[in-house]
């Protein structure tokens, strides 16, 4: 776990340079988006005991660059003792692809799915480095959002769809934002509110909404993986089960070691998820 918060802060650090190197005075970076995190194998296609221990990191950093933000997707590659930049990243709804790049040359190329195992994700694809092609595998490492970082989102949630972070909160119990007070605005409120009180159910609902609009984001899935397990009958975990169901159809053999939250799931949406 250790290698893994160091991977992340390389992270930081890598997205970091690249911006300064653009000429800005001041660069806030943290991680927003988790795509593939974790330990693994890169196993040979042509030989399966030629084999080698992996470690890899993407994910969406998001930059306060001169009071603008942005955010770029970034990653990086431990190849046996070898280092790798990743570039080209593109994180999708549980997919990873991305070319592996060695100081400016291009030496490879990376495309892993997620797929669920119990309370897990694991990452599963191909690798191609220096000419030889390899069966990826990567353990994904959990982790825990703090509350500081459960508000920002819920926040930006509120910020872009304003109504619909009103409507999520009276489905749940009281407005928090009311009454409104002069100099703030109804989704500072509602951050500095579930910044104090994460466990509560208006604040839950409200990272729920947020997360059903970004799956692309790991943590989100495994929030909704969290509320499945005890309610498969949620609409988010339709919304989830789609997102696993294609990685399904490309290996129709998971299904059979799929959790029972994600059955139930593909047996309601009906034939064409079950395929």
């Amino acid at each position: 776990m250790k290698k893994l918060l160091i991977l992340a802060i390389a992270l930081i650090f890598v997205a970091t340079l690249v911006i300064q190197q653009s000429g800005a005075q001041q660069v806030n970076a943290r991680i927003w988006t988790r795509g593939a995190f974790g330990n693994g194998l890169a196993i040979s296609q042509a030989d399966p005991m030629d084999f080698e221990l992996i470690r890899i990191g993407v994910a969406g950093v998001k930059i306060i660059m001169d009071e603008n933000e942005t955010i770029r997707k970034i990653g990086i590659l431990r190849f046996g003792e070898d280092k790798y930049r990743l570039r080209n990243v593109v994180i999708g709804n549980g997919s990873v692809t991305a070319d592996i790049y060695y100081n400016a040359s291009q030496v490879g190329s990376l495309a892993i799915d997620a797929y669920v195992k119990g309370d897990r994700e694991i990452w599963a694809g191909t690798l191609t480095l220096n000419g030889e092609n390899y069966n990826a595998y990567v353990i994904h490492a959990p982790r825990f959002l703090r509350p500081i970082e459960k508000a920002r989102r819920i926040h930006e949630y509120c910020k872009n769809n304003p109504v619909r972070c009103r409507a999520v909160i009276k489905d749940v119990g009281s407005i928090i934002c009311d009454p409104e007070e002069d100099n703030v605005t109804c989704r500072d409120k509602i951050k500095t509110f579930c910044e104090e009180h994460p466990d509560d159910n208006r604040c839950k609902a409200l990272r729920l909404a947020y997360c059903r609009t970004h799956l692309e984001d790991s943590t989100c899935r495994a929030e909704i993986r969290g509320v499945c397990e005890n309610n498969a009958t949620e609409n988010a975990c339709n919304v989830l089960g789609t997102v696993y169901n294609k990685n399904i159809e490309k290996n129709p053999e998971v299904v059979r070691k799929a959790p029972r939250w994600l059955i139930t799931v593909r047996n309601r949406l009906g034939p064409q998820a079950a395929a």
